[in-house]
């Protein structure tokens, strides 16, 4: 009966999902690899940290298809108290890098605990929207998931991490959507967001107002906070059609492009494999969101739909934030592209996304 079950499981997964992720962090492993190409002193220990991470990741991965995903409806309130944990501990014990105290750092190896906490509060809100599905988006749903959202949103302002924290205030406001939500308090909301936006402005840090003056008027201080950007797009341009090819780039191998390994991996593909690249690279996350969209189709059970939802939101937020970072399009955030950018923490939180998302499509006909 077991083996039965676990037969039709593999049957009806998607590989092609599962392909196209294999494929994007195959990129992303070139990517990291090209960058130590062809300078004196290569390091590579980080292609080596990302190599470890994904075959965790694969496990998880693995685990998480395993896993029947509707048991997670029980245990949603439970994760949500550790990932609350983890990010008031990181605030008292974590360590900083960049300015941000968002790790745990533990014989030479870090965790980020937001990566984890972005796929506890997809699960949670689910949880949520599910049972109140019937009752559609009155005021007290709104007001009831905005504070499960803005819990932890907060805790990661204080690091702070601005990007993490929009994810998943943008993570909840698309599941949201899936709501029968009525114009006019859609419209409140926006009004509430903008006013919100307008108060929050006054908290934000130095460089936090200098990234998004910065996007507003890229050219206002080029060898400051107007740098980062202005070097990106450089990279994105100078690959033309075909690119430098890999290890060949300028901008990354020079260092004239910072983090290029995390918040700029998207130049470092542009610039080294062109034009020809970048339409590919799109291609395999166009792919990638398309499963999604086609498992929402095929799913019964509303607690699957709403987690193939958030992720989707998830996903595609993190995506769009990230590239269009990249070439000017808004402000930079510090979100990680997934499977490329460099980061364990991201990767397998990541992986685990995909398998949750692969186990849902599986059992949405069984």
């Amino acid at each position: 009966m077991i083996l039965g079950r676990l037969t039709e499981l593999l049957r009806r997964l998607d590989w092609v999902l599962l392909g196209v992720t294999l494929l994007l962090v195959a990129v992303g492993l070139a990517a990291l690899f090209s960058i130590t190409l062809n300078v004196e002193q290569p390091r590579i220990d980080k292609f080596y940290r990302q190599l470890l991470s994904f075959g965790l990741g694969v496990v998880l991965l693995v685990s998480a298809i395993s896993f029947d995903y509707r048991m997670l409806r029980s245990g949603g309130w439970l994760f949500y108290t550790i990932g609350l944990f983890l990010l008031t501990a990181v605030l008292i014990i974590g360590a900083t890098f960049r300015g941000t105290t968002g790790w745990f750092a533990f014989l030479g190896q870090t965790f980020q605990p937001v990566e984890i906490v972005k796929i506890i509060l997809v699960i949670v809100l689910a949880r949520y929207f599910a049972q109140h599905i019937d009752q559609g988006a009155t005021w007290r749903v709104i007001g009831v998931s905005a504070a499960i959202s803005a819990v932890p949103a907060v805790l990661i302002l204080i690091q702070p991490d601005l990007g993490s924290a929009l994810l998943l205030l943008a993570t909840w406001f698309g599941m949201l959507m899936f709501l029968r939500l009525s114009w006019r308090r859609l419209a409140a909301l926006v009004l509430g967001v903008i006013i919100i936006a307008l108060i929050g402005w006054l908290t934000l840090q130095d460089y936090q107002r200098d990234r998004i003056l910065t996007f507003l008027d890229p050219g206002r201080d080029p060898l400051r906070s107007g740098y980062n950007i202005r070097q990106a797009i450089v990279a994105v341009g100078s690959g033309q059609f075909f690119g430098r090819g890999l290890g060949l780039g300028t901008q990354s191998q020079l260092n004239f492009l910072p983090t290029q390994d995390t918040d700029f991996i998207f130049a470092v593909v542009a610039e080294e494999l062109g034009l020809v690249g970048v339409v590919l690279l799109l291609s395999l996350f166009g792919i990638f969101l398309s499963r999604f969209v086609r498992g929402l189709r095929s799913t019964r059970d509303v607690f699957g739909a709403f987690l193939l939802a958030g992720l989707f939101i998830l996903f595609a937020v993190e995506i769009i934030l990230n590239i269009s970072g990249n070439i000017g399009l808004l402000p930079i955030t510090g979100t990680p592209l997934p499977f490329l950018s460099f980061g364990g923490s991201a990767l397998i939180s990541s992986m685990i996304g995909v398998g949750l998302a692969l186990g849902i499509m599986s059992r949405s006909a069984i």
